[in-house]
């Protein structure tokens, strides 16, 4: 029943290799996220290498991530200071509604409703960086736009990032892998959007991405 199973080929090789990978792109994650600035560079490269494990392409971690990071760092960096600022700005507004008396309710349901839309676009904004040349504009309306087309899988990704959030919040060793781990399980619905929007050849649809060299 077990032959095979340790083979170099085997599942139990490809479980170890994918757990390690998981973690080692956590890691990276993390450590080219410490300044802050750089958070959309390296998700973007996160996405990147995640990607092509859903694809099932062969690539190396450590050289497809750096490859990302510098190929998109302007573009993800300028992104996500405009999320970010948009954030806190929602936030902001949300914390001090009250000052606006009758119009605050007014206020918060609108406010709540931006801040879903900012939530939409995160969850596209990178997978789709790590995959097309395209405007900081452009991007983010396509990532907008996705978002809420494709209505049953934002909320699939929702519910995944949620779910391994309240993970690490009740199993704190879990933040080895949670980030990594979210950029796979979602990068699985969100393939399947992008797919639908890659270049057209004349034998179909062109899995080559438009990021890669």
């Amino acid at each position: 029943m077990l032959k095979g199973f340790f083979d170099l080929d085997g599942p139990f090789n490809r479980i170890g290799t994918l757990v390690f990978d998981i973690i080692f792109l956590n890691f990276l994650w993390f450590i080219f996220s410490i300044p802050i600035f750089t958070v959309g560079a390296s998700t973007t490269a996160l996405f990147y290498v995640m990607g092509k494990k859903v694809r099932n392409e062969d690539g190396y971690i450590w050289r497809d991530f750096w490859k990302s990071f510098k190929l998109n760092f302007r573009q993800s960096t300028v992104i996500w200071l405009i999320l970010l600022v948009a954030f806190l700005i929602a936030r902001f507004n949300l914390s001090n509604s009250y000052l606006f008396g009758n119009m605050g309710k007014i206020l918060v349901v609108f406010q709540y409703a931006v801040l879903l839309q900012l939530i939409f676009i995160t969850i596209y904004v990178f997978p789709l960086l790590s995959r097309f040349y395209m405007s900081i504009a452009g991007v983010i309306k396509m990532a907008f736009f996705m978002a809420n087309r494709h209505l049953l899988t934002t909320i699939v990704c929702i519910v995944l990032l949620v779910a391994i959030f309240l993970l690490t919040w009740t199993v704190p060793v879990f933040m080895f892998v949670a980030v990594s781990l979210y950029a796979l399980s979602s990068a699985y619905f969100i393939e399947k959007v992008l797919h639908k929007y890659m270049p057209q050849k004349e034998d179909g649809p062109s899995d080559e991405t438009v990021s890669e060299e």
